[in-house]
């Protein structure tokens, strides 16, 4: 993280930004507690663990007919944490269009694969109870993109989402999981910044990582059902942003959705349409893009853009901020913050939006208007 902060100040995120990986000897991780994962062999469902015993780290495999026999869980060893949870039917694809802005909605992006910071938000904002429920009721958590890498808990953090995306849904509401660029390098089996505590893992699972998220595991499964880009009400949400380059294909979110579907896990060389193309592009491409971030963007080419996706705002992360920005008179807000940091004095903060107006919310449950946008502003508390 303290080269990730060095990245920042020197370059100010024109690049982006390296943390430590299998090839950093920064990295110090191990094989250790991990799972479950969860892969599909011939008529079989196959279930393995990493648990750490007094000799080390231990595979757990078991075998199941059906889905609905297995009941999994995870144990958090970071945090003392626990939960538990079916496995589920999965959707074709996730709805990428939302008539309505609901009436209270929390964004939060680049976790990854930080269980602690994960935890202490969600449950700041009264999204999930002590012990993992949800409790946001009708209300949407929207998870803008970057779960994976760099942290010690990816595969917690993606299960706590799948098993709260159930229940939000009993409950009337929703988890919406927008892709970014890491959960795309991830199902390209690109390890670049994946922790060593992961490829040890799947040394001893005997599961090359690059498998890990492909056809035949639940979570590849799953996270090929997600979306790119997102319209909830009046807010656009995607990761890294639109650019003028991709403006000018005149894709709609749900060809951008489609397009991003049909080649996550595709090498770059394989993708083959020149708009595919654009919408994976390491630079001008939705997973990618930092021009709205950096206020890089025309005024006419940014009313192109909103003409085109149909919104008022769009919500971004990716470009780390040292607060919550808004740019464009108010219309880009950028979310993504340097979580580790302030986790480690005692707070987080990401944003919070209620009947249709923009909040900063910190863990404690506090609200307040601390960054300049446009439009208007409730009283704050």
């Amino acid at each position: 993280m303290i080269r990730r902060i060095f990245t920042f100040l020197l370059w100010g995120c024109i690049l982006p930004s390296f943390a430590a990986n299998s090839s950093d000897p920064a990295d110090n991780s191990r094989a250790g507690a991990d799972g479950p994962h969860v892969f599909y062999r011939g008529s079989k469902i196959m279930v393995k663990y990493v648990v750490m015993r007094d000799t080390g780290a231990k595979v757990i495999t078991q075998y199941f007919d059906a889905k609905n026999e297995i009941s999994l869980t995870c144990t958090v060893p970071e945090t003392g944490d626990k939960f538990t949870f079916p496995l589920k039917e999965l959707e074709t694809e996730s709805p990428a269009i939302y008539a309505e802005t609901p009436q209270k909605m929390l964004a939060l992006s680049d976790i990854e694969g930080n269980f602690k910071a994960f935890k202490t938000m969600l449950t700041g904002a009264g999204v999930i109870d002590a012990q993992f429920n949800w409790i946001y009721k009708k209300g949407h958590l929207v998870l803008v993109g970057d779960f994976f890498d760099r942290g010690l808990n990816v595969t917690e953090c993606l299960w706590l989402i799948y098993k709260l995306e159930a229940e939000a849904a009993a409950s009337g509401g929703a988890v919406h999981f927008i892709l970014g660029n890491h959960e795309v390098m991830n199902l390209q089996g690109n390890t670049t910044y994946v922790r060593r505590k992961y490829l040890e893992n799947a040394k001893r699972m005997n599961e090359e990582y690059k498998f890990w998220y492909d056809n035949n595991s639940e979570l590849g499964r799953w996270l090929r059902t997600k979306n790119a880009v997102e319209k909830i009400g009046d807010y656009i949400f995607c990761h890294g942003g639109f650019s003028p380059d991709l403006s000018l294909y005149k894709l709609s979110l749900q060809d951008i959705n489609r397009l991003a579907r049909q080649n996550l896990g595709k090498q770059d060389y394989a993708i083959q349409s020149a708009e595919a193309r654009a919408i994976f592009d390491t630079k001008t491409g939705i997973f990618w893009y930092r021009g709205l971030a950096k206020n890089l963007v025309s005024p006419e080419e940014f009313k192109r853009i909103l003409q085109q996706t149909g919104g008022k705002r769009i919500v971004i992360g990716h470009t780390i901020q040292s607060d919550l920005t808004a740019n464009y008179g108010g219309k880009v807000i950028c979310i993504d913050l340097y979580h580790e940091e302030n986790l480690r004095q005692g707070f987080m903060k990401t944003l919070y939006i209620e009947d249709g107006f923009c909040y900063a919310l910190d863990s404690k449950g506090f609200r307040s208007s601390v960054f300049s946008v446009s439009f208007p502003q409730k009283k704050t508390n």
